[in-house]
């Protein structure tokens, strides 16, 4: 999906005091023309900013402030660019953390919130049934406990996901009614009137331009009326329906009232958005230059972002044509091809677009089966996205000129005929009079001449209603009055800067005068100074001698420290070395292990023989790290588990057939703490690895090890396998597996839980303060 680039500012800021705690959908909707990736502008969360608040998570307790950062990052995963399973998979998992958490705390409205961000989650991932209980819920809940802002703002998310997800139109507008409604009765006419703004919006993407041009004039209208500040939401609305309605005199001056709103606001959130709407603008004038002057304002401020949008790369993609009118076909490829290197596309409308500009590049450069592939590559593309928007409903007309201009009239005549049966509200008419002008050449040619003559009419009437002398008189004239108001607002920049260069004279003649008297007082402290200086030259004959005793025994202190600095590295060298040549001999036993196993047929001990080999390999990997490490004595448990899993899984030959799944935080413990751990971890995955997967059967392991507080750890081992034989209790068992685990959980001091409800859950709580050198060492 895609969305309006101009529509996305006003939802940054709908819900919550232009703070764009709110946005639309993660993926794009596409309306007039300007598209923009929704996670970029729909929060000020950056993808650092959630690293850090990852960070954080780790540290928070059970608090407000632990709450807070679980609802940021569930918003982060649900609006962030892309269509990937994953991220909504964490977003379900830190707004289901967000809810329990609420309630623990008695935290409704935030309940309400974590609830109001998994209605749109659950209708992206496509479970509508989960959508609409959730939702059901949540406002009966809002209604009960009487908080009607955030059952306005779910009416008002749950409006956007049937808009941009489902594509269900009435039932968008009735909610989006319903949120206006609900506004209304809080007495808040800001929020009121911009629900009736999505509204107008929403007319327009469908191509209802006069509805929705009423309606954006009502909106401007009230928003004046309320004395609202940032109209250039609305002027860029306006100036786009005008556009395609073909009156660029509307659509130059809302352009220009869009600009002066923006400036004088200071409000340059959505710049590059504006930028675009009057480089669209300039380019149905057919003037080239300035268009192509905010195309590349407009691509320089997406770039900025870094972050994969359509307008990104429909800006590359103007400037690209122009620079093939200029000969400059190379350059226009290297610039394509390392903006997507840079920024690589994520949706299908990006990759249509990026295949529409190498088509342009090859068609050029005379490659014409590269440029019909990749024009043919552009409409599939669009295809798949639905093609309502006016860049894919162009496409078919590229297509059909391209194939005009090298004479196979055929296709030119099909694709041609294909652009103009999309709706015509959608097509500005500058884009139709030019279709209809290459369908005159198709039908004379292949002496279908009535038709011929039918769309040589229809091009006429619509190039004389957009271009006369007329409008070009008052093109001209607005042009003229902006200039007159850009040059006027320059001068009053100028006088300012002479006002503050008046008081900066000022200021340094005053400063000038009090560095004069300063100067005599410090005259006269000269003197009292050179006074004392005197008296204190005899004492400092006498620091001097003490100095040089006291430097004597300072190089003899320098000389012990430097000997102590070699002995500590020399230390270090031979742990390393002892860390080294403890690995080569387990690794040794390992090898010992593996030929002794080769010669037993017998299968409990060849198993026997290779679990032991599993074993010494795990506490082999912990002299491994130590000695490829610069520390000493702690281990990265992220990496050490890392190993330990893949090694069990190409042991075993079940890489192909067993998914491992690990979370686990960044943390170094100490060895005495990472041997025990590692076995444990063998143990249980050994077990799951040889029984819970019959007959190679597939399925998954899972291992977390989490931080709970400043001491306090939990791993967690689980697999979703068929779970251990109805006769066996794990706690009473013999077997020297469920025996070690014992064992080692016990010298650790840790609580050892065992679950069977969903094939094997074991899950180990611990704490360092806990363990001691003497327990471990009697292992």
């Amino acid at each position: 999906m895609s969305t309006k680039l101009f529509l996305l500012p006003r939802i940054n800021k709908l819900m919550g005091q232009h703070s764009a705690r709110i946005a639309c959908l993660c993926i794009l909707v596409i309306g007039c023309q300007w598209v923009a990736p929704l996670p970029a502008l729909a929060q000020n969360i950056t993808r650092h900013m959630a690293n850090q608040l990852m960070t954080r998570l780790q540290k928070n307790t059970a608090d407000t402030t632990r709450l807070s950062t679980l609802l940021e990052l569930g918003k982060f995963q649900i609006y962030k660019a892309g269509e990937v399973k994953t991220d909504l998979d964490s977003a379900i998992r830190y707004l289901q953390q967000a809810e329990e958490l609420s309630n623990a705390l008695h935290q409704v409205k935030e309940k309400h919130q974590s609830e109001c961000l998994l209605t749109i989650a659950y209708i992206e991932r496509g479970d509508f049934k989960m959508t609409r209980a959730i939702f059901s819920k949540l406002i009966t809940d809002c209604q009960q406990t009487g908080d009607k802002e955030t059952e306005a703002d779910a009416h008002y998310r749950f409006a956007t996901a049937q808009r941009y997800i489902t594509r269900n139109y009435p039932l968008a507008i009735a909610q989006y009614r319903q949120a206006a409604s609900i506004y209304k009765e809080l007495k808040n006419p800001e929020k009121e009137i911009q629900m009736v703004e999505q509204i107008a919006g929403l007319h327009a993407d469908l191509g209802e331009l006069d509805v929705a041009e009423g309606e954006f004039l009502t909106v401007l209208h009230r928003y004046k009326a309320i004395n609202y500040a940032k109209l250039h939401y609305v002027y860029s609305w306006l100036a786009s329906v005008s556009r395609l309605k073909g009156n660029f005199e509307k659509g130059l001056f809302y352009s220009f009232q869009c600009l002066e709103s923006m400036n004088r606001t200071q409000d340059t959130l959505a710049a590059a958005s504006f930028y675009g709407t009057i480089a669209e603008v300039y380019m149905e004038l057919g003037k080239q230059e300035q268009s192509i002057y905010w195309f590349k304002k407009t691509l320089q401020q997406w770039r900025l972002g870094k972050l994969p949008n359509y307008s990104l790369y429909y800006s590359a993609s103007l400037i690209v044509q122009d620079l093939i009118k200029h000969h400059k076909t190379p350059e226009a490829l290297r610039l394509i091809v390392n903006l997507i290197k840079e920024i690589p596309p994520v949706t299908n409308i990006q990759r249509g677009c990026i295949a529409q500009t190498f088509a342009y590049c090859y068609d050029d450069l005379r490659t014409y089966k590269q440029a019909e592939k990749y024009y043919l590559e552009a409409i599939g593309w669009y295809s798949q996205s639905g093609n309502d928007f006016e860049m894919a409903q162009k496409a078919p007309k590229e297509v059909g000129e391209f194939y005009l201009n090298h004479n196979d009239y055929k296709k030119a005549g099909f694709y041609l005929r294909k652009a103009l049966a999309f709706s015509p509200q959608k097509n500005a008419p500058s884009t139709l009079k030019d279709i209809h002008f290459m369908l005159f050449k198709v039908d004379s040619t292949e002496g279908n001449y009535l038709s011929a003559i039918r769309h040589f009419r229809q091009h006429k009437a619509l190039n004389d209603s957009l271009f006369n002398e007329t409008k070009s008189r008052q093109f001209a004239e607005l042009e003229v009055r902006n200039a007159t108001a850009q040059k006027e607002q320059q001068i009053q920049r100028q006088q300012l800067e002479l006002e503050k260069g008046e008081t900066m004279r000022n200021g340094i003649l005053a400063g000038a005068m009090l560095l004069l008297g300063l100067l005599g007082i410090s005259y006269n402290q000269y003197r009292l100074k050179q006074q004392s200086n005197k008296l204190l030259e005899a004492k400092q004959l006498e620091i001097n001698q003490k100095n040089e005793s006291l430097q004597s025994i300072l190089n003899e202190k320098d000389t012990l420290l430097k000997e102590k600095e070699d002995l500590l590295e020399e230390k270090e060298w031979m742990l390393k070395e002892i860390h080294h040549r403890v690995k080569n001999n387990l690794q040794i036993i390992t090898s010992l292990l593996h030929s002794q196993g080769v010669y037993l047929k017998d299968k409990a001990a060849l198993s026997a023989i290779q679990e032991s080999q599993n074993r010494v390999h795990v506490m082999a990997l912990i002299h491994q790290n130590l000695y490829q490490s610069d520390r000493l004595a702690t281990i990265p448990m992220a990496e050490y588990i890392e190993d330990i899993v893949d090694y069990l899984l190409v042991t075993f030959a079940r890489q192909d057939s067993v998914l491992k799944k690990i979370a686990v935080v960044p943390i170094n413990l100490d060895v005495i703490l990472a041997v025990p751990l590692g076995l444990i971890l063998n143990e249980v995955v050994t077990n799951s690895l040889k029984y819970a997967f019959p007959a190679g059967q597939k399925g998954t392991i899972s291992i977390e090890l989490v931080k709970l507080t400043n001491q306090i750890y939990r791993l967690t081992i689980s697999d979703n396998g068929i779970g251990f034989p109805p006769d066996l209790n794990p706690n009473r068992s013999r077997t020297l597996g469920m025996s070690l685990i014992r064992g080692l959980s016990k010298q650790l001091g840790g609580k050892l839980q065992i679950n069977q409800d969903s094939g094997v859950e074991i899950s180990l709580l611990f704490t360092e303060e806990k363990v001691g050198l003497t327990g471990l060492a009697s292992t």
